[in-house]
């Protein structure tokens, strides 16, 4: 990467930092082909890769071996939510430059979604003869407030798309399709349950036939539902009046779901898929290597699981470790049932159960394309050809994460919880395997990766003055002994537009509740997770409260409130990272919020156990340890607050840009002339609506950005 590169804001923070780098060439002329992995919500608290202090993690052997035979990345930053993450990972762009900052919900605005002109990983390996294809959760735009609709995978380049395109696993249908009618019955794992285990059933299928004496999760898993009396309980024989009374539209977590395909330009949706989604995700991905290594045309294969994130539901058992069984003290759900005050240690449980279930369909996909085999000393890759990354896209939630991070600093949060992942890479140009780099990287970092793999220059590739955040990774896999190359790392929340007003929820937590006015977004959402919804329809008659600081007085300012930030960023050196946090207005003061947070990562709790850099918990904050800060404390404090300062301004969107070329002209308004009258990238005013007031806006922006 040239150092002289204008649309790198690097340089700029070199100097904000004063550090020097050298940053390494660009890949090589030879290709590889690229197996990119998403772990959906599995932080680094969840492997032992990552979190070596914990041995009472999932089991995942798969992980463990590619990690043995290739480089484990001990210092990677993702962004807080899979939205922004994802997005990087394909754009190689921070969160305020694509728009994409929080996660989607079916409110986005098409302005919060990855943008239809964004330089995306499959138009950028289209230019190398690359075939691309992704498999399981998409996240990146949705069909909601989007001209695209169901097609909004192509429109941002995925023209090879099977998945789905929800935030993660549709609710849990408790009801079991519609067959459980009693008042305060409830099948919270979408299935009867009899003592600890899934019930024995008779197993309906959609094209009339039934089968008796099923387990109710196999009958699931074989694409059928299992029959279930009104009050819950499990009907053992094949009844015509039964079957007549499932509703065979209705979706359910992991075993019915919505697909959505994109192929070419053709768009279609299958609702319900009845298979388990992680099964389904590794065989289209399977076929999909096979079809092109067969072939001998380059390709890169995103095989995005969506199991790890709620509602969690037991895995198929054959993709578990023999003997495994619920435990006889717990009882058996997968959510808050009568009698069942809270599902958090269930949910602990499922979680590490569908890790363990991702690792063996991960084995299975590199056995059954030859880019590994079983020898001596277990799998071994075997794919010189082949680039197999394998990474988590946040921090783990609330109710799974382990010890010894921190729960209530998890997933959403811009902590080290909620933004430090997984990252293994094995395989293809590797050299000397089996090490780990503890240099930081940072997810936009993978779409250099892509470049790299390809042979592709990706400032060349990229169109006018887009800007790229994006370090090289490939120096890393080539070299042990490379340095590092970033100078800083730096993650982000921000707040999304909406095509609705959000409304506060509020989360029980340790010691108090923590709201939330921009995250759980939805009556559904937020009583999902356990909150209490104080929007339209919740727990206030009369008019809601709109907003954390509203709801805080209503409750006449209660003890152990915390509020999640609508917009969070962090930054480090290495050592010391500073947080800033974007405060609503407020008429009184809310105790523990505070503009700025800043923490000696060394001198955290657990750094002698999680590679030198502890867990930024609120007792570590320098700012409110009532030591004054240090020269080089201040030194450094100010120093990142300068660096964060540029990036901002560096990043500062550039109203009426909508095809991202740096200017204002002719081809932004016939961009919104095609988009009139729906929600677009085009709708300005972010009122769902690409219309005169839009136009005005357009004009009055005329000119390149950023001059008068």
């Amino acid at each position: 990467m040239s150092t002289t590169n204008p649309r790198r804001h690097g340089l700029i923070l070199l100097a904000a930092l004063g550090a020097l780098t050298t940053l390494g060439a660009h890949a090589e002329s030879n290709r590889a082909n690229i197996l990119f992995v998403i772990l959906d919500d599995v932080g680094a608290d969840q492997l032992s890769i990552t979190n070596p202090s914990n041995l009472a993690l999932a089991r995942t052997p798969t992980i463990e071996a590619i990690a043995s035979q290739g480089v484990n990345f001990t210092n990677c930053w993702a962004m807080p939510e899979c939205s922004p993450s994802r997005v990087s990972f394909f754009t190689g762009r921070y969160p305020a430059r694509t728009g994409v900052g929080s996660p989607l919900t079916q409110t986005t605005l098409a302005q919060s979604q990855c943008s239809p002109y964004e330089v995306t990983a499959p138009r950028l390996l289209a230019g190398a003869g690359y075939e691309s294809a992704l498999f399981g959760k998409f996240h990146l735009a949705q069909n909601e407030e989007n001209p695209f609709g169901i097609g909004a995978p192509a429109s941002v380049g995925f023209t090879r798309f099977n998945g789905t395109l929800l935030g993660g696993p549709p609710f849990i249908d408790e009801t079991v399709a519609g067959q459980i009618t009693d008042p305060g019955a409830v099948a919270s794992c979408g299935y009867p349950v009899l003592g600890n285990a899934p019930a024995i059933c008779a197993c309906a299928f959609e094209d009339g036939t039934c089968e008796e004496g099923i387990d109710a999760v196999d009958c699931l898993t074989a694409g059928g539902v299992p029959l279930t009396a009104a009050d819950g309980s499990p009907i053992t024989t094949c009844d015509d009046d039964a079957i007549g009374r499932i509703d065979w539209s209705s979706t359910s977590g992991n075993y019915a779901w919505p697909r959505t395909v994109n192929e070419g330009s053709v768009a279609f949706q299958e609702i319900p898929a009845r298979v388990y989604a992680d099964t389904d995700q590794a065989e289209l991905a399977t076929a999909f290597i096979l079809k092109h290594r067969a072939a001998g045309t380059p390709w890169m294969c995103s095989l995005s699981f969506t199991g790890d994130h709620d509602p969690w539901q037991q895995p198929p058992a054959d993709l578990l470790p023999p003997g495994t069984q619920w435990p006889k003290n717990l009882p058996y759900a997968c959510d808050v049932e009568p009698g069942i005050d809270s599902a958090g240690l269930q949910q602990r449980l499922l979680s590490d159960w569908t890790i363990e279930s991702m690792d063996r369909q991960i084995r299975r996909v590199l056995l059954a394309t030859g880019l590994a085999a079983i020898g001596p000393g277990g799998l071994t890759i075997t794919a010189p050809d082949t680039l197999i990354v394998i990474i988590g896209d946040n921090g783990s939630f609330l109710t799974t994460v382990k010890a010894p991070f921190n729960p209530v600093r998890a997933k959403a949060t811009a902590y080290q919880t909620g933004i430090v992942v997984p990252l293994v890479i094995a395989g293809g140009p590797v050299n000397a395997p089996g090490r780990a780099v503890d240099a930081m990287v940072n997810v936009v970092d993978l779409f250099e990766l892509w470049g790299e793999a390809a042979g592709i220059d990706v400032d060349d590739a990229m169109p006018g003055t887009r800007q790229l955040d994006s370090f090289p990774m490939m120096p890393y896999l080539r070299n042990p002994m490379q340095e590092p190359l970033r100078p800083f790392n730096f993650s982000e929340y921000r707040e999304p537009y909406q095509a609705e007003p959000c409304y506060p929820c509020l989360v029980a937590s340790p010691g108090g509740a923590t709201c939330t006015d921009t995250i759980l977004t939805t009556q559904q959402l937020c009583e999902s997770q356990g909150g209490v919804w104080y929007g339209p329809g919740g727990v206030v008659t009369g008019a809601p409260q709109s907003t954390c600081c509203e709801l805080y007085q209503a409750l006449d300012e209660p003890s152990g409130f915390a509020v999640v930030y609508g917009t969070q960023q962090a930054i480090t050196n290495g050592r010391y990272k500073l947080i800033a946090n974007t405060l609503e207005t407020c008429a009184v003061s809310i105790p523990g919020t505070a503009e700025y947070e800043f923490y000696d990562l060394p001198q955290c709790p657990f750094a002698g156990v999680l590679f030198g850099r502890g867990l930024d918990n609120p007792g570590a904050n320098l700012l409110t340890s009532g030591v004054p800060l240090s020269a080089e404390q201040t030194a450094a404090f100010n120093g990142l607050k300068a660096a964060l300062n540029t990036l901002n301004a560096d990043m500062a969107p550039c109203v009426g840009d909508i095809n991202m070329n740096g200017a204002v002209g002719g081809a932004d308004l016939a961009a919104m002339l095609s988009f009139w009258g729906g929600p677009s990238v085009a709708d300005l005013n972010n009122d769902a609506l690409t219309n005169g007031a839009d136009l005005a806006i357009l004009i009055s922006s005329w000119g390149v950005c950023g001059q008068e």
